[in-house]
């Protein structure tokens, strides 16, 4: 898809960003634009599709939503380091291939990604949580697609929070968290600057950036909680007031097969988002479906950050960032258009797991 916004040059892209932060991100992209490939296809039958992390969350979703779509099953390819794991058999007995595949080993991959059409891409900073680690397995994953030939890759990333922050007025009151790096929010900077690097190379790329999952409130145990049996429940984010965008992981698997679907997407940047809450609405949201009240506490970064579970600070970065900046790539009438009218919503989430809070 061509660029239809023009190129500003150093001083323009200066000028800009001090008026607005997020513009310094925005331009970073159309200056590594990749030109067109000649490709009219606008569909998947007959294609191979490889899928990373296809026993995790966000692969997984992108399998279930290539099933739903009538995708064969013998014309996917699940891609995990444990073919002979319990998700991985579950896959195979539904006719999926299953193949062995690890991010530190680019042969492994480029075997992968052998014959592939089109490739889902998805690395897990939260397994180490080491940003140079993602970084360098996500060059490896573009040496090996380009090894490959795959025709349209889609790479699910986050945008790298540090021009933007560093051109922001209050930079200085942002604590750094990795010094070597310069990193304010690690799990977003390692995907954003590798996926900068990934999107200029030779590789035929989409970049999907993703939202807040609702599955956070269960997995991270973002949930409603107790703290004393004549108190509520409540929820605690340092968001104050402030809105963060959020989607279910099944509607990333959906925005996934919808970009393989179109090739006029290869070489853009898109998003997926199924809607923007604060911590007030969260909690009437729990509260309206549990039949019990749920209160938001609001604290501030620094006390979230001190709360001690393993990438706390990284978390507490991570939404004051996204209640300071407006999200970029992430538009609900995009995503909903692309997804045929219907996105999956906070309400119908904590309905079908609300086991889990009870």
């Amino acid at each position: 898809a061509h660029k239809t916004n023009p190129i500003p040059t150093a001083g323009e892209l200066d000028q800009q960003s001090r008026r607005h932060p997020r513009t310094a991100e925005l331009h970073i992209y159309s200056r590594i634009r990749k030109p067109e490939p000649n490709m009219p296809v606008s569909t998947l039958d007959n294609k191979l599709i490889a899928v990373m992390g296809a026993t995790g969350l966000q692969g997984g979703a992108v399998v279930t939503a290539l099933l739903a779509a009538g995708h064969e099953a013998s014309l996917i390819r699940a891609i995990t380091r444990d073919p002979t794991g319990p998700k991985a058999t579950a896959l195979a007995d539904k006719g999926i291939q299953v193949v062995q595949g690890d991010a530190d080993d680019e042969a492994s991959m480029a075997k992968a990604f052998e014959n592939a059409y089109g490739a889902f891409l998805v690395t897990n900073f939260w397994a180490d949580m080491n940003m140079s680690h993602e970084i360098a397995q996500t060059k490896t994953l573009e040496n090996a697609v380009i090894a490959a030939s795959v025709t349209h890759v889609v790479l699910s990333t986050l945008e790298d929070t540090r021009p933007v922050i560093n051109a922001a007025a209050d930079k200085e009151s942002w604590k750094v968290l990795e010094e070597a790096s310069g990193s304010y929010v690690p799990h977003f900077d390692g995907k954003g600057a590798a996926s900068k690097e990934f999107f200029a190379s030779a590789a035929p790329t989409t970049l999907l950036h993703t939202s807040f999952y609702y599955d956070n409130f269960i997995n991270y145990g973002m949930g409603p909680k107790k703290h004393a049996e004549d108190q509520p429940a409540a929820i605690t984010f340092p968001t104050g007031d402030g809105a963060i965008p959020m989607c279910s992981v099944p509607d990333i698997g959906r925005r996934v097969v919808s970009i393989l679907k179109d090739p006029e997407t290869i070489n853009t940047v898109q998003g997926v988002i199924g809607a923007s809450h604060t911590g007030q609405e969260m909690a009437d949201l729990f509260g309206k479906v549990l039949g019990t009240p749920v209160v938001f506490n609001t604290v501030e970064t620094a006390a979230y950050a001190n709360f001690g579970f393993p990438g706390a600070a990284d978390l507490a970065n991570m939404f004051r960032f996204w209640v300071s900046f407006k999200p970029v790539h992430r538009d609900v009438a995009t995503t909903q258009k692309c997804l045929g009218g219907k996105l999956d919503t906070l309400e119908e989430w904590i309905e079908a797991n609300k086991a889990a809070f009870q």
